[in-house]
Formats: C-alpha cells, structure tokens, sequence
C-alpha cells in the first residue's frame, strides 16, 4: 500500500523543497568558473594576467582555501544529501512509513540526520559564500564586467554570482532540514495534511 497523500503532508512539502533546492544549489556550484577563482589563488598569476588587485582586499583565512577543493566539496555534499533525501521521499511513499510501528523511532531517526545535514550544507555554504566574496574583493572591474580573461588553461568568464547562488541555496536548504528536523521532533506529521 503506497502514500500517495505524503506528497500533500508537511514533511513531503518539505522533502520536495529540498530536492528543488539542492539540485538548484549542485547546479549553480557547476556552473561557477573554477579555473577563474584558481587564477586569483595564485598571486603570481594576478600580475601575470594584469589584474590588479583592489586596495581593501581581505586576507581571512577562509580565502587561503583552494577553490577547487570547496567547488568538489560542495558538489559532493549537495548530491550526497540529495540522493539520501530522494530516498527518504519514495520510501515513505512506497512502504508507507506514517501507518508502520515503528514509525516515530524511524521520523526521530530521519531528524536527527536532517540536522547533520543542516550543519553540513550550511558549513560548506559559508566557505563557498568565502569564495565569492574573495573573487568580487581581490578583482576589480574585471570580475563586476563578468569579461573574458585569458588564463593558462584558455579564455574564461567569471560567471558572477554562481558561487553565491550556490551558496545561497545551500543556506536555504539548511533552514528547510531544521524545520523537517522540528516536524519531525514535535510529531505534526503524524496525520495527512489535506
């Protein structure tokens, strides 16, 4: 016997906006220009390529982590959470999880994984959030432009603002795992939500 009404409850609302916001998050990171952001990891390269740097550039440390690592990192957080959540979803349609025995121990269970989840997507989104913020405040007019720059690796575009979609739908679906994690926690998903 399959839950077709989990889509309508709360936590399948929930489960269908993280999906949404998870794929929207792998895709923005995709779409971020990697060999751009490493051209700015190696100051030798700035005056190389002639980009001048700007007069208030900041060195925290988050800037000293390589942006390669980060964009592999966050797109293996983000399908990681995806495929786990993806499957969560259908098992509850399929087996019909709401009407088993066992069914607060295994929600309690899902929360408490939600929450891992949270802090994860929303600890590689302020790093991946950093590496936004490194590229707009080490680059001049040259990053604001979104221009063609020529690198060892050939012409590439800065694609502005990728990193920062990413990393805002990371934050987004962080928010949405603690409200399916208090859902979960406060039982208001025992009943179908029609």
């Amino acid at each position: 016997m399959t839950d077709i009404h989990y889509i309508v409850s709360l936590l399948g609302f929930a489960n269908l906006i993280e999906l949404i916001l998870l794929a929207g998050g792998f895709i923005a990171v995709c779409i971020a220009s990697t060999g751009y952001a490493q051209l700015i990891d190696s100051y030798s390269n700035i005056i190389k390529y002639n980009i001048t740097l700007t007069s208030n550039a900041d060195s925290t440390s988050f800037y000293d982590i390589d942006t390669y690592i980060i964009k592999q990192a966050d797109q293996a957080i983000l399908i990681i959470i995806f495929i786990l959540t993806l499957i969560t979803f259908l098992s509850h349609i399929i087996f019909s999880l709401r009407y088993r025995y066992s069914w607060h121990r295994f929600s309690n269970t899902i929360a408490f994984l939600c929450i891992i989840y949270a802090f994860a997507l929303c600890g590689v989104s302020v790093v991946v959030a950093c590496w936004e913020d490194k590229l707009r405040k080490r680059l001049t007019n040259i990053y604001l432009n979104n221009q063609l720059i020529n690198t060892p690796n050939g012409y590439v575009k800065p694609h502005i603002g990728s990193a920062a979609a990413a990393a805002a739908f990371g934050f987004a679906a962080c928010l949405i795992f603690v409200v399916e994690a208090l859902i979960r926690l406060r039982h208001l998903a025992d009943k179908i939500q029609t």
